[in-house]
């Protein structure tokens, strides 16, 4: 089944912080720009994934699982510069819940946010 097309973004916050309102793309992309700032080199894929997000073009995860609903994740670019977004959708709108980037061409290390006790945990490796 291919992911439909957010309308809306809700950020969950690192470690269960708790969650934005709903936010459509130019705010979704300045809150999560915010996070990666200095991270100039990584801006563009971050635009990129975000795109995808939002136009449908999300992959799934397999058997990953976020608050009882299956995982997406939208990613560009590779190596050091590359932007991975793991987000589950309800209808129209996504979650996105964890931030991180290229390990491997099918892993990704969760560097930028994450949610603490899941396979999505910053600093942890997950496989595809």
């Amino acid at each position: 089944m291919p992911q439909e097309a957010a309308k809306a973004v809700i950020i969950v916050k690192s470690d269960g912080g708790g969650e934005t309102t709903a936010m459509p793309q130019p705010q979704t992309e300045s809150y999560l720009l915010n996070i990666i700032k200095s991270q100039t080199n990584r801006h563009a894929n971050l635009k990129q994934a975000l795109n995808d997000v939002f136009s449908g073009k999300g992959k799934d995860t397999g058997s990953y699982t976020f608050e009882n609903r299956a995982v997406w994740h939208a990613s560009s670019g590779n190596g050091e510069k590359s932007v991975t977004l793991f987000f589950t959708m309800d209808r129209d709108k996504a979650k996105i819940f964890a931030m991180g980037e290229h390990a491997s061409s099918r892993s990704y290390t969760i560097s930028d946010f994450g949610q603490r006790d899941t396979p999505f945990q910053k600093g942890r490796t997950i496989s595809l």
